[in-house]
């Protein structure tokens, strides 16, 4: 076993050392060979001679050699090890590496994010793709040290589950000995349970979610960190807990990931004393005052909302977080407490981090009655768990909980543009470790599907009448109206465009194109351009003619041009070349709530 670390050689300077690890770099120079050392702590250089020409990067060695101070003209102020270096004097090749297929050298990888995950064994090794994981393994460490001094206890909660906790179809249905069973979209009733056994529980868990999402911050696999308690005086007391935990992680990851912070040029998120509390109606109307976009009615945030009232909590309170409360009653699982004080809505929380919800929880419904009656509402066959209701019939404190998102804090914190990177193996709709498109022994589930089924989910929801219209592949709006048997004008061609660097779609009438000026002179924007195919495969998930005109779907601001409302009916390609749906316009502008303009030509 190795007894010594590069960031240990800073202290040996003039001592023989003997490190293990693997050729991060290797570069000529002369006579003298100059190898980046990389072990898990860091990168030290090495000169050496001629005979450890033989080496290639991530061959796996073991180095001998002199600590020396390095000349000061020398210095490399980037790493920890940069006064020093490893004059070698002897090497043994413990594995030999294949050619590389991508420089790992770089300071930054700079690949496009399927790559990124193709080569995930191998990007991890990155060093600044690995400072994610130190920053995610401090982040859950903190969480569950900060329950522990509350005096909370650890328990494991199981993954297979009878009945899921929230109803709903975004689960995971398993064949389990012939009988069915899911997987956990959470731990919920398993802490409630345990509550009437420790009174204060937490557990690091696997939750897993069907959700057809092809959002930056959605995965199938997510790591949560859950807490429940009892013996609550006021609802309140939950969001003093979370507040106090976010603060005691904050601390942890700032004490000692001051380097990782630097890499990715971020610092921590800013809150005063206390994180400001809102409630969802006050929230919407801060949004509408600010924006005209009006979202007043809607049971939830969107994405563009959840990122204007943490634009408002900066500027106005002078924190990047903020708790959103009051959830309608009709949008909570079945098991959230009302508000005697505000009837239709919830004693319920979010908790938002930099544009994006961290944190959900809430107060739990404990009698019995009254949760036997919710779920029936929801059509929800609580009886097949009937060790929950145990629980309630042999009594259960006041209580209640939440549950933060581990990849969402460490996506926050890092400033990542997507919740894949701050993932060491993410799991969607359309990877398991690999692309499931090239595994050709499964059953082709494509993306483009999932895109497809999520429109026709928020159309059934919103009960909007539609026609779905199979037909042959379709790549150009002309070819889709002849096959539609409708006219060019009533396509939405929607566009995924870059405004001043951030993703943005804009839908017009097929047979018109942006104006490009008007649009950036109407919204004040700098730089504007088209995006390219991979950047329209990684925004929507689809490819280029196929992506149908719901920006909502995508977490990308919408802005539609008002020639398209001249139409009565519109029709457009739903996530593939092969399917279409026609449907009422005022009804598209009502599903899809988008910014109306003049832009195009």
């Amino acid at each position: 076993m190795k007894k010594l670390f590069v960031e240990d050689t800073i202290n040996k300077i003039g001592q023989e050392v003997e490190l293990y690890g693997w050729v991060h770099n290797i570069r000529t120079h002369k006579n003298i060979i100059f190898i980046d050392f990389r072990d898990r702590s860091g990168i030290v250089q090495v000169v050496a001679n001629n005979k450890f020409k033989i080496l290639s990067p991530e061959d796996v060695i073991m180095i001998k050699g002199t600590v020396n101070k390095r000349p000061a003209n020398m210095v490399n102020a980037k790493l920890k090890t940069g006064e020093i270096e490893i004059q070698a004097k002897e090497f043994k090749i413990l594995a030999k590496a294949e050619t590389l297929p991508l420089d790992l050298s770089k300071e930054n990888l700079n690949l496009n994010l399927p790559t990124l995950l193709d080569y995930r064994s191998l990007t991890l090794r990155h060093p600044k793709i690995s400072a994610i994981f130190k920053v995610q393994e401090t982040v859950i460490d903190a969480f569950r040290r900060g329950m522990k001094e509350k005096q909370f206890i650890e328990f494991q909660s199981p993954v297979i589950i009878p009945q899921t906790a929230e109803g709903g179809s975004d689960v995971f249905e398993v064949n389990y000995f012939e009988k069915k069973a899911f997987l956990s979209q959470s731990p919920q009733f398993y802490k409630q349970i345990m509550v009437g056994v420790f009174e204060r529980v937490f557990t690091v868990n696997k939750t897993l979610r069907a959700e057809p999402s092809v959002t930056t911050r959605h995965l199938t696999e997510v790591t949560t960190l859950d807490a429940e308690f009892g013996f609550i005086d006021s609802w309140t007391e939950l969001m003093d807990m979370a507040e106090y935990i976010i603060k005691f992680i904050f601390n942890e990851v700032k004490k000692n990931h001051q380097e990782e912070l630097n890499l990715y040029n971020t610092t921590m998120p800013k809150i005063q004393d206390a994180i400001p509390r809102i409630k969802l109606r006050e929230a919407q109307r801060i949004i509408y005052k600010r924006t005209k976009r009006d979202n007043r009615n809607e049971p939830d945030l969107q994405p563009e909302d959840e990122k204007e009232i943490c634009k408002w909590a900066a500027e106005e309170k002078g924190s990047e977080l903020i708790f959103v409360t009051h959830y309608p009653a009709s949008k909570r699982p079945f098991y959230t407490f009302e508000d005697p004080e505000d009837p239709g809505y919830t004693q319920s929380f979010d908790l938002l981090g930099r544009g994006t919800e961290w944190l959900t929880g809430g107060r739990r419904i404990i009698n019995l009655q009254t949760l036997l009656k919710k779920a029936k509402e929801r059509d929800i066959d609580i009886k097949k768990s009937e060790l929950y209701l145990q629980a309630f019939r042999y009594g259960l404190p006041p209580e209640g909980g939440y549950s933060f998102g581990s990849e969402r804090i460490v996506m926050g914190i890092l400033r990542l543009s997507n919740i894949r990177e701050a993932s060491l193996f993410p799991r969607d709709m359309e990877r398991i470790d690999v692309r499931l498109s090239t595994v050709a022994s499964q059953t082709k589930v494509t993306q483009n599907s999932y895109v497809f089924q999520k429109i026709k989910k928020k159309l059934d929801d919103a009960n909007i009448a539609y026609e779905v219209m199979k037909h042959k592949p379709v790549y150009t709006s002309e070819d889709a109206a002849k096959v539609r048997g409708t006219e060019l004008k009533q396509g939405a061609k929607a566009l995924i465009m870059f405004a001043d660097k951030k993703p943005v779609m804009l839908v017009l009438p097929a047979d018109r194109k942006v104006d490009m000026k008007k649009f950036k002179s109407e919204y004040k924007i700098g730089d504007l351009r088209m995006a390219t195919v991979e950047e329209v495969r990684k925004v929507t998930g689809v490819e280029i003619g196929a992506v149908p005109p719901f920006g909502n779907i995508f977490e990308t601001p919408l802005y539609v041009d008002s020639k398209l409302g001249e139409n009565e009916r519109i029709s457009f390609n739903a996530g593939e070349h092969t399917r279409s749906i026609v449907m009422e316009y005022k009804d598209f502008e009502k599903v899809a709530k988008p910014i109306i303009g003049d832009f195009s030509i």
